[in-house]
C-alpha cells in the first residue's frame, strides 16, 4: 500500500501545471506521510506476526492497534537516542537513558516524527502554505528513508524498534 500511496503524492503534487492547488499539495503530503505510516505498520506486524502469506489475516487484525501519536512519541525517542530508563536500562550498550541508535533507525523515526507534524499542518492548518519543491521534497525523503530502512539488516534493534512502535505508550509509561 505504502508504494501507491507514494506514487498517489507525487501525482497530487505534479497535478496542476503551473501555480499547484494548496489542496492538492496539502494531500501529498498527507499521502506521503500515510505511505510511512502504513509502511512502518507493515514493517512491525512482519517483525511481531512474520511475513509469510497465510499470516496476512493476522497481520492486517494487529495493524488496527498501531496509534498515530505513540508511534510519533516512540520515533522521536528512537531519534534522539533517548529512551525513557525504564526502556533504554535493559539494553545493550545502554547508559541512563542515552542509547546507541543505528541511523537507519534515527533517519527514518525523525522523518515519521517530522512528517507526522507536517502532516497535521497540511490537513488542520488552513494559515501553512506548502510550495511544490517542499513537497517534492518530503516525498523524495520519504521514498528515500524506505528505501534505506529495506536495505538494513535484521537485528535485535530494529525488531525492538519496529514492536516499540505498537507498545511504546505502556513500555514509556513503566
Amino acid at each position: 500500500m505504502h508504494d501507491d500511496l507514494l506514487d498517489q503524492a507525487k501525482r497530487l503534487a505534479t497535478l496542476d501545471k503551473g501555480k499547484p492547488k494548496q489542496a492538492s499539495l496539502r494531500r501529498a503530503v498527507s499521502a506521503a506521510y500515510y505511505a510511512l505510516f502504513h509502511y512502518l505498520v507493515s514493517q512491525s506486524c512482519r517483525a511481531i506476526i512474520g511475513a509469510h502469506r497465510g499470516q496476512r489475516g493476522y497481520r492486517d487484525a494487529l495493524s488496527r492497534a498501531y496509534v498515530h501519536t505513540t508511534m510519533s512519541k516512540a520515533c522521536r525517542s528512537f531519534s534522539s537516542c533517548q529512551l525513557p530508563t525504564a526502556v533504554a536500562k535493559p539494553l545493550p550498550g545502554a547508559s541512563g537513558s542515552a542509547v546507541v541508535v543505528s541511523n537507519e533507525i534515527k533517519a527514518i523515526a525523525a522523518t515519521f516524527h517530522e512528517l507526522q507534524q507536517k502532516r497535521c499542518m497540511a490537513d488542520y492548518d488552513l494559515a501553512e502554505r506548502f510550495c511544490r519543491s517542499e513537497v517534492l521534497t518530503v516525498i523524495e525523503q520519504v521514498t528515500d528513508e524506505i528505501q534505506k530502512f529495506d536495505a538494513t539488516p535484521n537485528t535485535d534493534e530494529r525488531q525492538f524498534f519496529l514492536a516499540c512502535l505498537l507498545a511504546w505508550k505502556e513500555l514509556a509509561n513503566r
